[in-house]
């Protein structure tokens, strides 16, 4: 099973790189670095934990 890698932030809308810095909750929604810390890292869809989204090689 493999996380579906979101391409843009699901507040702001701005891209997300694959292999860069992104936050992701336990349901995939997806977050930029500083949406992520206005939202102290605490979904805004399903108030799960934000955590450091992994990277692809």
């Amino acid at each position: 099973m493999a996380l579906e890698m979101r391409g843009a932030c699901e507040r702001c809308a701005a891209p997300l790189d694959q292999n860069g810095l992104a936050y992701i909750c336990s349901y995939e929604c997806s977050y930029c670095g500083p949406c992520t810390r206005m939202l102290s890292h605490v979904c805004a869809s399903c108030s799960g934990e934000l955590v450091r989204r992994p990277t692809r090689v």
